[in-house]
């Protein structure tokens, strides 16, 4: 357990967790750290993967770090793992902060078996919150910052939002992320509860539901049989259809939510495969774009027929060798200016 802030500058108390490798450090620096940013896992306390047995679902990864020679720490992000809280999805200065933050516990705990230099690595929400740690890395003081490998990372919100609207309204099925979509909508309450309603986004029937305090209990794998139980696709629908144009201050709440806010304080690594079907690739080339624009050093690599998932697996070995060029110190790579195409991966 550390302290950290939530999105409005709050100090909270946020959980983790802390992994190092059994064998005793290659040197006197200790071992790199990763201060890894998980993918969505709900709203509640019981949700947090510090939790889980399966540390979220991701335990052959992390011993793969392991095994390479990093210590991994992850932060359940605020709201998750403390009783009595709500998580608020996506909120990029409060994960990125928690990320950044839960490296600096690291290494007050792990004492000199803990390095210095860190890492920020997430995918999906992980890979938003990973960014927002680049761009909070001051915060894990003392420490010195490495960049930030985000895999198939949420941005445009609002982009993303007004496309499921139009394929609602056009009679297609937003089955499989209408979990996603009603906790972005219980985000934005968690953020402001006045100005931002349950239904200033979601449809009557889903706003109803998610105003329930026991679904906030309901994490992922959960949350989209409820629904199809208690507000079916069919009849309740999902989002608000006309959100956009009655709500501007929720518009606005949520462009600023995009990555690319500020510059960061390392170098960026961005991949994305060409098959995701929950976060759109034309969007993550338009943050690459932004990312730029906001003079970082930016890499990026695309992968044919790769999913949202299975971008992990497959980036792995790009994620290795961009890793080990900045604990060589040799000059990042990067497709920058704004406009350069994304690289392929190899």
């Amino acid at each position: 357990m550390y302290r950290t802030a939530d999105q409005h500058g709050n100090p909270v108390a946020a959980t983790g967790f802390l992994l190092l490798p059994k064998k005793a450090p290659r040197n006197e620096d200790g071992w790199p750290l990763i201060s890894w940013a998980h993918g969505t896992t709900g709203l509640g306390p019981s949700c947090a993967p510090s939790r889980t047995e399966s540390l979220g679902g991701m335990t052959p990864l992390l011993v793969k770090w392991l095994q390479e020679g990093f210590a991994v720490v992850a932060a359940d992000y605020p709201g998750l793992g403390p009783e009595g809280q709500v998580h608020g999805f996506l909120h990029l200065r409060a994960e990125g902060r928690s990320v950044a933050h839960a490296a600096l516990a690291a290494r007050n705990a792990g004492g000199s078996a803990v390095s210095e230099k860190w890492f920020a690595v997430g995918l999906s929400q992980g890979g938003h919150a990973a960014l927002g740690a680049g761009e909070e890395a001051a915060e894990a003081k003392g420490m010195r910052f490495l960049g930030t490998a985000a895999f198939a990372p949420s941005s445009h919100l609002s982009t993303a939002l007004r496309d499921a609207v139009d394929k609602q309204v056009n009679g297609g099925s937003l089955e499989g992320l209408r979990g996603l979509l009603a906790y972005i909508g219980a985000g934005a309450h968690v953020f402001d509860p006045e100005k931002f309603p349950y239904d200033a986004l979601l449809s009557p029937e889903v706003a109803k539901e998610m105003a329930r305090p026991a679904v906030h209990n309901l994490c992922l794998d959960q949350i989209d049989e409820y629904l199809s139980l208690f507000a079916p696709e069919e009849t309740a629908g999902t989002l608000k259809p006309d959100w956009y144009k009655s709500s501007p201050a929720l518009r606005e709440w949520l462009d600023s939510l995009n990555p690319a806010q500020r510059t960061s304080a390392g170098p960026v690594l961005v991949l994305q495969g060409e098959d995701d079907k929950v976060v759109p690739p034309e969007g993550t080339r338009k943050l690459v774009g932004e990312l730029c624009a906001k003079e970082n050093v930016v890499d990026s690599k695309t992968y044919p027929g790769v999913d949202h998932v299975g971008v992990m697996l497959t980036g792995l070995r790009d994620l290795g060798t961009w890793m080990r060029g900045r604990l060589e110190n040799t000059r990042p790579p990067s497709v920058c200016p704004a406009g350069s195409l994304p690289t392929q991966g190899k």
